[in-house]
């Protein structure tokens, strides 16, 4: 059992588009307008923008002898308006997410809207100083404003119901993933703290010792599967938080589970979701040592590779058992912890189960970046 750290030794080191959807992060999660200020919103708005400009190229009567010319002045026009609403969105950032989601959503649309007049205004402009137009004050000047005004005004309010729709959804998605967090801080089974509670009462006299060391191991246990803590958390808080499980169960077990693993070094900054490892060894306990007479092994390893963490817990099977009866006993358990990951990650993570003769292997795939707190 001296695949994980002490927790002493841990504790030294761990410190308590308008028109494009973006990425979300951790900063832009209690807003519904992603941050136009990036990179990735400005690309995805020059996309957006380029594809409707051979749109309406494709639709509008011509304005040149070559189709060319014509999408080439269009593109123009609508990066303009494009990238000029992603800077204004921008500018407005810290103003608008001060604001409620009703009032920043009508401040929002009512300044897109002001870009847009402003931009075809000043494209008028543009076209009589270039010799394009005859006069500041064209014969097509009002249909040309009518047109982009009640254009723009329906592009914006659907991108804009989109964005807050997709808050929205985030947002329930998140609380039912902390809700799950807490059903799994609060449902220690009645039977693994009873017999702990009974193995350290047998404790008290022949080795005292270990009957407190499990005692401060079932303290730190409930605190972090009761108290409040972030959904995110190091690495090396949850290794802690394993260990301390690990420790208990084999004395509950009689020692009958042997544990033998590969933790890798991992920085302070790197971070999980609060009880994702300990779930995985108490399925393993559950469904592979428990249910045989001799006991069993459980193989856990946790490393880097690239941009991501990999978790790799495997148990032994007991013989009687059906094939594929540990995926099935286990499957509310697995199923609660993928869920948990989509809520924090999207598809970027995974966690598959295996089952291969007398082994059951369960492997989940974190990025070491991004993740929804």
């Amino acid at each position: 059992e001296r695949w994980l750290p002490r927790a002493a030794d841990v504790a030294g080191h761990v410190p308590r588009l308008f028109f494009a959807p973006v990425a979300a992060s951790g900063t832009d999660e209690s807003h519904f307008l992603p941050n136009f200020c990036r990179g990735q919103s400005i690309f995805g708005i020059v996309v957006i923008a380029e594809l409707l400009a051979i749109v309406i190229t494709l639709i509008t009567r011509r304005l040149f002898d070559n189709l060319f010319q014509d999408l080439a002045l269009i593109s123009l026009f609508m990066q303009w308006i494009g990238l000029a609403s992603a800077a204004a969105l921008c500018a407005a950032r810290r103003v608008l997410n001060r604001l409620p989601n009703a009032r920043a959503l009508g401040f929002a649309y009512l300044l897109l809207l002001a870009v847009e007049l402003v931009v075809s205004e000043a494209a008028v402009w543009v076209l009589w100083a270039s010799g394009g137009a005859a006069s500041p004050r064209p014969d097509w000047y009002a249909y040309f404003h009518i047109q982009n005004f009640t254009v723009a005004a329906i592009l914006e309010a659907l991108a804009l119901r989109y964005f807050l729709a997709r808050h929205q959804l985030r947002q329930r998605t998140l609380s039912e993933a902390r809700a799950r967090v807490e059903a799994l801080r609060s449902r220690i089974r009645p039977h693994f703290l009873f017999n702990t509670m009974n193995v350290i009462a047998s404790l008290m006299r022949s080795a005292p010792d270990k009957a407190e060391n499990a005692m401060l191991d079932m303290a730190d246990l409930l605190r972090s599967m009761l108290g409040e803590s972030e959904s995110l958390v190091p690495v090396n808080n949850e290794i802690a938080i394993a260990k301390k499980y690990v420790d208990i169960e084999s004395l509950r077990l009689d020692h009958r589970q042997r544990v033998a693993g590969d933790i890798g070094k991992f920085p302070r900054k790197a971070v999980m979701p609060v009880l994702m490892l300990q779930p995985l060894l108490e399925n393993a306990i559950h469904h592979g040592v428990e249910p045989n007479p001799a006991g069993g092994v459980i193989g856990v390893r946790l490393w880097e590779d690239g941009d991501a963490l990999h978790i790799a817990v495997t148990n032994s099977l007991a013989r009687t058992r059906s094939k594929g009866s540990a995926a099935r006993s286990g499957d509310n358990t697995l199923d609660s912890l993928r869920a948990r990951l989509a809520s924090h990650y999207g598809p970027a993570a995974s966690l598959e189960a295996t089952e291969d003769r007398d082994r059951f292997t369960t492997l989940v795939r974190i990025p070491t970046r991004g993740g929804n707190p």
